[in-house]
């Protein structure tokens, strides 16, 4: 190929020496362009052979750009023309036609050098590897590889099949003991629907007794305890406030000598205070606490804790209905009797307890009660009204709440409980075993009396006279409303005929003797 290259380049630049030689005469012209013609002819025919026969298929072609072909006719019709601007315009073209030639001469050389090269270094590369083995031998290896991997995937897939095997005898086994599994389950579930349906049953004959029982027994009863020890708590209370506020209770005398005269003197506190309590408060200048005790106890048995009060808090529209239900009840058959009715009443006032516009109505009610006990206090101890709103709030808390819960409580109660405001005997003589039935003070000195105190006891047992109730007695009522039960003690004031004496160590040795020492003997139980 380089050297069909060489030629046609030779044979391009004799042709182009031909042409820059001017011509001698006018046929050498003509011989010229004719001879330039029949060797481009061949020349072309040459570089068609060329392409076709030695084109590899490794090494890509440049792609040939048309060349401009021009026949000997053409070429004797332009001498014979003879025109000097035609011919310089064939040479023109053809020159361009031998610059487009080298260009691509040039280009296919260098083509030809990169494959040259790049045989070149595939040479290198061969010799410079190692080849231990004939081909045939690395053929072989190979195969035998490949014949023992085959071998050990078959027996991969033989441990496979194995081990699914034994996946489908425990997936029968497991199936077969879900089926069982199933069988027993739905058995169950049928027992279980069985048992559902007989505790159902059960639960309604439950409820049913359970109904009957509730008829048949009475409501939950507060036992006589609960009311004794809350009865017992609010005169504490009330003894308690006493002795903190009534420090000095001097001008109290002349408050009451002038109350029935006073404008300004609370009305209530008139209707509690009567010729009796002021003939007290003249004769014993130390008993203004007792007096104050006995007041605030009188207001709170008239407001909060009367007998005829139906449940304090409990507006007089709903007292009147609840007492006309339970005349009805009389009337219904079969006949009610008073324990069903009490009971009936019971359960109604606990249900209406827990509303809470009772509540408040309760609450609003109690306020009254300790504004009005407070407009008291402040008349006979001026000092106190400098507390202001705390002071009364705190009597009410500590007073008036504990009374209203135990009036409450006794209203919720199927038993029924009087508060006897009064001395419980029509003779006001005091006797010495009187110290066992009451809680007795000393008018005089405000202590409390015990059995071996040192007393002066005459023949008859007498001791002194009472004065005034500091705390009333507390009764649960028998059914058959036929006397009571006594759970509280009341506390009385006394005027004893003698003073008492200091204990001496000889009378604390005869303290267990018998009471005939204290005066011969006395008639035990005397009321």
């Amino acid at each position: 190929m380089p050297s069909d290259d060489f030629e046609m380049v030779q044979s391009a630049s004799d042709k182009k020496e031909k042409m820059e030689k001017p011509p001698a005469d006018a046929a050498e012209p003509e011989s010229f362009y004719r001879e330039a013609g029949a060797k481009k002819e061949v020349r072309d025919s040459k570089e068609s052979s060329k392409d076709t026969s030695s084109a590899k298929p490794s090494i890509p072609q440049r792609t040939q750009k048309p060349r401009i072909r021009r026949s000997t006719d053409d070429l004797d019709s332009r001498d014979s023309e003879k025109d000097p601007r035609v011919l310089r315009k064939d040479i023109e073209e053809l020159r361009q036609e031998l610059r487009g030639v080298l260009r691509e001469n040039r280009d296919q050389s260098l083509e030809l050098r990169d494959v040259k090269k790049m045989n070149a270094h595939l040479k290198e590369t061969l010799t410079s590897q190692d080849h231990p083995k004939s081909y045939k031998e690395q053929i072989l290896s190979e195969r035998r590889q490949f014949y023992h991997h085959v071998e050990l995937m078959e027996d991969h897939i033989r441990s496979l099949t194995r081990q699914l095997e034994k996946t489908k005898l425990h997936m029968d086994q497991l199936t077969f003991q879900t089926r069982e599994a199933n069988e027993e389950k739905a058995k169950y579930e049928a027992n279980l629907q069985s048992l559902q349906k007989q505790n159902n049953r059960l639960n309604d004959d439950l409820t049913e007794c359970r109904d009957d029982i509730l008829r048949l027994q009475p409501p939950s009863q507060i036992p006589d305890s609960k009311i004794a020890d809350e009865y017992a708590n609010l005169y504490q209370q009330i003894a308690s406030w006493v002795d903190d506020e009534a420090d000095d209770s001097s001008s109290m005398e002349t408050r009451l000598e002038r109350l029935h005269h006073d404008k300004d003197a609370p009305e209530l506190l008139k209707e509690f205070v009567d010729d009796d309590l002021i003939q007290i408060a003249r004769k014993y200048s130390d008993a203004e606490p007792l007096l104050l005790r006995c007041i605030i106890q009188l207001h709170l048995h008239q407001d909060v804790l009367a007998d005829d009060l139906y449940l304090f808090g409990l507006d007089n529209h709903s007292i009147t209905l609840l007492r006309t239900i339970a005349h009805s009840m009389e009337d219904l058959e079969p006949k009610r009797d008073a324990l069903t009715i009490q009971r009936w009443r019971s359960e109604t006032l606990q249900a209406l307890a827990k509303i809470d516009g009772f509540q408040a109505e309760q609450h609003h009610q109690a306020i009254k009660v300790t504004k009005e006990i407070w407009s008291s206090l402040t008349y006979l101890l001026p000092e106190i009204a400098s507390q202001g709103e705390k002071g009364w709030l705190r009597f009410h808390e500590k007073v008036t709440m504990p009374a209203v819960q135990l009036a409450t409580n006794m209203r919720f109660s199927t038993s029924c409980y009087r508060i006897i405001p009064h001395f419980p005997r029509q003779d006001k003589i005091i006797y010495h075993p009187d110290i066992q039935k009451f809680m007795i003070l000393d008018v005089s000195t405000s202590k409390a009396l015990r059995y071996d105190s040192v007393l002066k006891v005459a023949e008859d047992g007498r001791i002194g006279e009472h004065v005034m109730v500091i705390q009333p007695l507390l009764l649960r009522m028998q059914r058959d409303r036929n006397g009571g039960i006594p759970l509280c003690k009341p506390v009385v004031a006394i005027k004893l005929d003698e003073p008492m004496a200091k204990k001496t160590k000889a009378a604390k040795a005869f303290a267990g003797w018998t009471s005939s020492w204290f005066g011969g003997d006395m008639e035990p139980g005397r009321s």
